[in-house]
């Protein structure tokens, strides 16, 4: 048997348009998944096999309506407000004529390629643009941003010369914006990633709040505006602070493992050193 994936019994009715489809889910063992290496964005690189070739889980967390292309992640799907219920109705033309021209060839009533993974990603993060606040839709649309970045680059390597990379590079420069404002929208008060079980990144290590501090600061340096000099300067300074929390005194423990405390410190001095160079 060479499935990775297959069909859940239970149907799923989207609380939009009451489309009723199965969501696709990813198996497990039979070594299919072959751990690689962490990147320091803290992705997990999965490494083909002989026998199930190139496995990418990131393909299926986010449920998607084949029918209106409503996206969220399982634990929101099925609790929108009248409110967001409106809101999420009345773009369902504007979505799928935002997402179509993107990726080739789109349908979720089949099985997951990695166009419909990035796409569902970059529908997560339409979506939650009009989510209540008690969803942290701001986090997850960094999230969501990230991943589909992640699986744009897949797909750029699969399909040389299709502009995906160039995808890619917005989706990430999304990414780093979200996971800046996450940290305002805690500060104020308006919303909490207390809430979110699994913080990620990925699907394998949930680094919690210390991973999302670390992001702030890789993915401003990696991806962050450049073109306005005192914007950049401003930017790097908030996220060396973020990334000092990360660092503190330099003992791993379970929120702070000794993996992410490796990156911190590389993180920390990148940013220093670009810092320094404005100063030259």
């Amino acid at each position: 048997m060479t499935e990775i994936t297959y069909k859940a019994k239970k149907k799923i009715s989207c609380p939009i348009c009451r489309n009723r489809f199965q969501r696709e889910e990813l198996l497990t063992g039979g070594g299919r998944m072959n751990a690689g290496e962490l990147t320091d964005e803290l992705h997990r690189i999965y490494l083909p096999t002989q026998k199930y070739k190139d496995v990418h889980p990131l393909i299926y967390p986010v449920s998607v309506c084949p029918s209106c292309w409503y996206a969220a992640y399982p634990r929101d799907f099925d609790t929108p407000k009248e409110e967001e219920h409106s809101q999420l109705e009345s773009r369902i033309e504007e979505r799928k004529r935002i997402t179509q021209p993107l990726f080739k060839d789109l349908n979720f009533g089949r099985n997951r390629r990695l166009e419909e993974g990035a796409a569902s990603h970059f529908l997560a993060a339409l979506c939650y643009e009009y989510r209540s606040p008690i969803t942290a839709p701001t986090f997850l649309r960094g999230l969501s941003f990230l991943r589909a970045g992640w699986l744009t680059a897949y797909l750029d390597k699969q399909k040389v010369g299709e502009n995906y990379d160039f995808l890619s590079k917005i989706f990430l420069r999304k990414a780093a914006f979200f996971y800046s404002e996450t940290l305002e929208q805690e500060r104020n008060g308006k919303e909490n990633i207390e809430g979110i079980r699994h913080h990620g990144p990925d699907l394998d290590n949930n680094f919690g709040f210390s991973g999302v501090l670390y992001l702030v600061g890789v993915l401003q340096l990696k991806y962050g505006q450049r073109e306005n000099r005192a914007s950049r300067i401003f930017a790097l300074k908030q996220a060396r602070t973020e990334v000092s929390r990360i660092v503190g005194i330099g003992l791993s423990t379970k929120a702070k493992p000794s993996a992410l405390l490796d990156l911190g410190r590389k993180l920390h001095k990148s940013i220093k050193f670009e810092l320094e160079s404005y100063d030259a």
